[in-house]
């Protein structure tokens, strides 16, 4: 069953600052640990990986998410032809932009795996997701002298990232300071 728009966003005024987990998803279990940190440090986030239980229901309460989370992470990982991520992170860069000129504080986190070693796919559709990723990649890099647009290199770098950024929202910094040390 679906949320109602009301109840999607009641919920999100309840949980405060939060973490969305994009991304790549074809029950991946690069969530995982995410998810077992947040959990441990009292952090909020939304996990739209329903695994095989997806439904077109769930797309409303996935767009919510998309558009105020304040801190959105985009793994592309090479486990995932990640068609539809590429089209979602560009989606998503726009959309940080437009919430950062509009007085909102939200942050994009993105990782783009070079290759695709998706082996459910033919080689084929792999040498194709590989060269979408570096058109992808390249346009994404020109936006990173953006301070709320950060594109990195590991799961690792992504995960320290999510949580230094969940630190400096709960201290109520303004995005002017992201970036500039003390």
């Amino acid at each position: 069953m679906s949320k109602s728009p009301e109840e999607i966003r009641n919920e999100h005024n309840e949980r405060g600052v939060t973490i969305g987990l994009f991304g790549t998803c074809d029950n991946s279990k690069w969530r995982i640990p995410f998810m077992e940190k947040y959990d441990k440090e009292g952090i909020e986030y939304f996990n739209p990986d329903a695994g095989d239980n997806w439904h077109p229901g769930m797309i409303d309460e996935e767009n919510y998410y998309l558009n105020n989370a304040e801190i959105i992470l985009f793994p592309i990982l090479a486990e995932s032809l990640g068609t539809g991520s590429m089209g979602e992170v560009g989606f998503s860069v726009q959309n940080v932009l437009r919430n950062i000129q509009n007085g909102r504080r939200q942050f994009l986190i993105a990782l783009i795996d070079d290759v695709c070693t998706d082996t459910r796919k033919t080689e084929e559709e792999r040498k194709r997701s590989t060269k979408d990723r570096a058109l992808v990649k390249s346009k994404l890099a020109a936006q990173v002298s953006c301070p709320v647009i950060t594109l990195v290199n590991t799961l690792d770098e992504m995960l320290e990232m999510s949580l230094s950024l969940m630190s400096f929202l709960e201290e109520g910094c303004p995005v002017e300071e992201v970036g500039k040390s003390a």
